[in-house]
């Protein structure tokens, strides 16, 4: 999957892989092909066709208002928008200082080349990390798991926490995040 993503970046129409070569999984994927190796006519090689999806949504640190953004750690983010047609970035932060790639020790730089709509949307992450900022918010996602087992329940859950609330700050008020005692918990 990832080699069909930077493939998918590269602009390139597929990318050979190893290791699936007589696995079922080439009976179920028509992205998958077994061609010729034209280099060594006597191999077989499975080929796959890139991913460019129609959007990428990443969750930032921080962001300036030109698109550079810093997502936390070190992943692969640039190759997935660079794959992505459209590249959407929530960020905890919006600077007006322009971000370089030097302002990303430990962290993923993306180019305001490969983005193309920034939101300020702070606790955006929520309710998983977002690097040091934040914790997991472990009580929240027991509750979503519990929840993700039965279908009646499940809907109750989407009811409440994402079709019940007007936009993004009423669903922090919900979960308790901007309860001051509540994000004390999460090691805000």
């Amino acid at each position: 999957m990832n080699s069909m993503v930077q493939a998918g970046s590269m602009g390139v129409p597929f990318v050979a892989v190893r290791g699936l070569m007589g696995t079922d999984i080439l009976k179920n994927r028509p992205d998958l092909q077994v061609i010729t190796n034209p280099f060594h006519p006597e191999e077989k090689v499975v080929v796959a066709q890139p991913i460019r999806p129609d959007v990428a949504v990443f969750h930032a640190l921080k962001a300036d208002r030109w698109g550079n953004t810093l997502t936390p750690g070190l992943r692969d983010d640039l190759m997935m928008a660079r794959a992505a047609r459209r590249v959407v970035v929530t960020a905890e932060e919006i600077r007006d200082k322009e971000l370089t790639i030097r302002d990303g020790v430990d962290n993923t730089f993306l180019p305001a080349i490969d983005v193309d709509v920034v939101v300020h949307v702070p606790w955006g992450a929520h309710p998983c990390a977002c690097g040091l900022l934040y914790n997991l918010d472990d009580a929240h996602l027991r509750e979503y798991i519990e929840a993700a087992q039965e279908e009646k329940k499940f809907k109750n859950y989407l009811e409440r926490y994402v079709g019940g609330v007007k936009n993004h700050q009423e669903y922090l008020q919900r979960v308790g995040v901007i309860n001051p005692l509540r994000a004390k918990k999460i090691n805000v």
